[in-house]
């Protein structure tokens, strides 16, 4: 394996990957991302990371949720359009009936396809936050990413938290993946999918995330302080800054909102994930600064900062 030097992501650099803005657009021109995230246990994860995406810049943000955890979300996130799929338990669920598709429709497979697995005329799509690791929604990821596989093996999409976690309990996981995936494990979670040891991981973090990236032939972002970048080609770049502002719990949804919310607007997988981070972290500084404490501040202060994180730009 030939080891690329990290490159930093720098504001010049985030500066030169950040989508143009022109003032003649419409909501169409800045793509339509699909976040399927969420449930009765982990709530407030699918409204982090579906907001981040809104604050993105994405022109329309579908959520793909739970029908019982719709009422709280859409009573405070106004601008997402809600996509309600079926449930067992507080968990999204593989079954036929869903709450898109009328019930006369449901003896029509590609239509209850389309209801259970809503990707057509999408531009990007996040999966993963709070969705928690019951048998129905491991049947639920491994359904989507089948469809995807089969239907738009082209379309990005981002594999986060749960999704992360129900795959790394299968055997050759990688291979269940579509062509353009980012994939964003913390170190534990980069652990239970390489099955290496958090020691084995502290000590070559570089050179891990470089060779995983080339043989699972996916973006893969390495979280962590200095949050590395790499790219199925091998290239790596590395967050030249660190603060314990992400060191709660949610920080890691609204990371994931970001990069869905980018590859929206057209973004490549590596550049997406690179300008996500940066603004994700800047915006963690920003927050910091009108808080006053990383310990007091929280992944919505993030979210509040995204826009002032993108002026610096």
């Amino acid at each position: 394996m030939e080891n690329y030097p990290a490159i930093p992501i720098t504001p010049e650099l985030a500066r030169l990957l950040m989508p143009l803005r022109p003032d003649d657009s419409f909501k169409g021109t800045f793509g339509k991302a699909l976040v399927v995230a969420g449930s009765r246990k982990y709530t407030g994860a699918a409204g982090l990371a579906i907001q981040a995406a809104l604050r993105s810049g994405a022109g329309l943000v579908f959520a793909a949720i739970p029908e019982s955890i719709h009422a709280p979300l859409s009573a405070h996130i106004s601008e997402a359009i809600w996509l309600l799929l079926p449930e067992k338990d507080g968990a999204i669920t593989a079954e036929e009936k869903t709450g898109i598709l009328p019930k006369e429709k449901a003896g029509d497979l590609s239509e209850e396809k389309a209801g259970l697995f809503p990707t057509e005329g999408k531009d990007a799509v996040l999966v993963g936050p709070g969705l928690n690791q019951t048998e129905g929604t491991q049947a639920y990821l491994l359904g989507l990413l089948g469809h995807l596989r089969e239907n738009s093996p082209d379309l990005p999409i981002v594999v986060d938290a749960d999704a992360l976690n129900i795959l790394s309990k299968l055997v050759d996981w990688h291979t269940l993946l579509p062509k353009r995936v980012i994939l964003t494990p913390h170190e534990m979670e980069f652990s239970r999918l390489t099955g290496l040891s958090l020691g084995e991981i502290h000590s070559s973090r570089q050179e891990l995330a470089i060779s995983y990236a080339l043989e699972w032939r996916q973006t893969l972002i390495l979280k962590g302080p200095n949050t590395l970048v790499a790219s199925p080609d091998g290239e790596c770049r590395v967050l030249p800054f660190a603060n314990s502002v992400l060191a709660h719990g949610g920080a890691g949804d609204v990371l994931a909102g970001l990069i869905v919310g980018l590859l929206a607007q057209g973004l490549p997988p590596f550049d997406a994930a690179s300008l996500a981070v940066w603004l994700h972290a800047r915006a963690a500084e920003l927050a910091l600064a009108e808080v006053g404490h990383p310990a007091a501040t929280l992944p919505p202060d993030i979210i509040r900062h995204i826009g002032r994180a993108m002026s610096r730009l």
